[in-house]
C-alpha cells in the first residue's frame, strides 16, 4: 500500500520534491497571521520533516507523527522527535498540541479516524492546518466537523505544477 510506497521513496523524496517545487512553507505562509506563535506543534505524516521546518520558527517545540522508519530517521537527522505510529493513531499521544498540521498526508489516512484523534490531541486554543486534494475536500471538512472542529480560513494553492491543494485552517468548537 501507500507506506511501502513511501519506504522505498524515503532516501529521495527530499531531492524529488524540491526538484518540481513542493515547499510546505508556501502552502502555510498565508495562514501565519490567523496561527500566531504557538508552544508546541505535531505534524501528522511529518515524513522527513519538511513540515516540521516549516513550523519550527512557531513553536517551541515540534514533533511528528510518521510510520514510516525510514522517513521517521530523516526527520530525526533535522533535529525532530518522531511518534512512529499511523496518523489514525494519534489520539494516543498523551499530550496536548497548539498547532496540528497535516502537509498532503490526509489524503493517506482515514481522515475521520484522524479526525477524531486532533480532537483529542489538539489543546483548547489549539488549531489544525491541513492540505488537501481537491475531490478530498468536501469528506475532510466534514470528517473534521462531525468531531467537534469548524474552518477558520481556506484557500487553494498551488503546491507545485501539476497539484492544486485547499488549504484549511481548522479550530475546536467552542462548548
Amino acid at each position: 500500500m501507500w507506506q511501502k510506497y513511501f519506504r522505498k521513496w524515503a532516501k529521495k523524496y527530499d531531492k524529488e520534491t524540491a526538484s518540481y517545487g513542493y515547499n510546505p512553507k508556501n502552502l502555510i505562509k498565508p495562514f501565519l497571521k490567523d496561527i500566531g506563535k504557538r508552544a508546541t506543534v505535531l505534524d501528522i505524516g511529518c515524513g522527513t520533516g519538511k513540515g516540521l521546518e516549516a513550523t519550527k520558527n512557531l513553536c517551541e517545540a515540534s514533533l511528528g507523527v510518521e510510520p514510516v522508519e525510514k522517513m521517521a530517521v530523516q526527520a530525526e537527522k533535522r533535529g525532530f522527535t518522531v511518534f512512529r505510529m499511523k496518523g489514525e493513531d494519534v489520539g494516543k499521544i498523551n499530550a496536548k498540541f497548539d498547532l496540528i498540521t497535516l502537509f498532503a498526508s490526509i489524503d493517506f489516512v482515514d481522515s475521520q479516524r484522524v479526525a477524531r484523534g486532533c480532537k483529542d490531541v489538539v489543546s483548547k486554543d489549539g488549531v489544525v492546518f491541513l492540505t488537501v486534494e481537491p475531490e478530498n475536500e468536501v469528506r475532510v471538512i466534514k470528517d473534521f466537523e462531525k468531531n467537534g472542529f469548524k474552518p477558520i480560513k481556506k484557500l487553494k494553492k498551488q503546491a507545485y505544477e501539476g497539484q492544486d491543494y485547499v488549504c484549511l485552517l481548522l479550530a475546536p468548537r467552542k462548548s
